[in-house]
């Protein structure tokens, strides 16, 4: 490997290796965030939520870096520089640093499958939370509308002003 290959598949591999950090950081933070929401303490959810967005934040930076470096190596070894991607690179230079390319290439791959999946149960989730809010808002809310009642004689009653109250005064 020439020099500036070298240099740049190091700076690859350590950017990979942060990446999986991070992703089984971030994978942590979501398992987290499932029971925080089943338990439904928003303070935690949001120091959870801090948490996630830092991380998606350094994410965000490392793959930017990731792509940088994939180029840097495509460039060096006279490879397309039009989205080059692990797979490829990792086929071109074969054996063990084949081998380590893919093992990354899996590991983040099946770290953001495993996110993706713990993301939509939170959504749906949330999504039955809100449902069961707004339920709980409208059954509320048609509890306090004036509801009309008829006398025996078949008029309606004069309720007087009682929307908004959920107690009578009367005994």
């Amino acid at each position: 490997m020439k020099p500036t290959t070298k240099d740049a598949y190091d700076k690859l591999i350590l950017n990979l290796e942060d990446q999986v950090k991070i992703y089984r950081s971030l994978l942590e933070v979501v398992r987290k965030e499932k029971d925080i929401l089943i338990s439904a303490n928003l303070d935690d959810l949001t120091e959870n939520n801090k948490a996630k967005e830092a991380m998606l934040l350094k994410l965000r930076g490392l793959e930017s870096s990731r792509i940088r470096y994939v180029a840097e190596l495509a460039v060096s070894e006279g490879m397309p520089t039009e989205s080059p991607r692990l797979v490829d690179l990792a086929i071109h230079f074969g054996g063990e640093v084949e081998d380590r390319l893919r093992n990354l290439h899996s590991v983040l791959e099946l770290l953001l499958k495993r996110v993706q999946e713990y993301n939509q149960q939170n959504e749906g989730l949330v999504n039955s939370a809100l449902e069961k809010i707004t339920g709980a808002m409208n059954a509320i809310r048609d509890t306090l509308t004036e509801k009309p009642t008829y006398e025996k004689k078949g008029q309606m009653a004069d309720q007087g002003a009682q929307s908004g109250q959920l107690v009578s005064r009367e005994a």
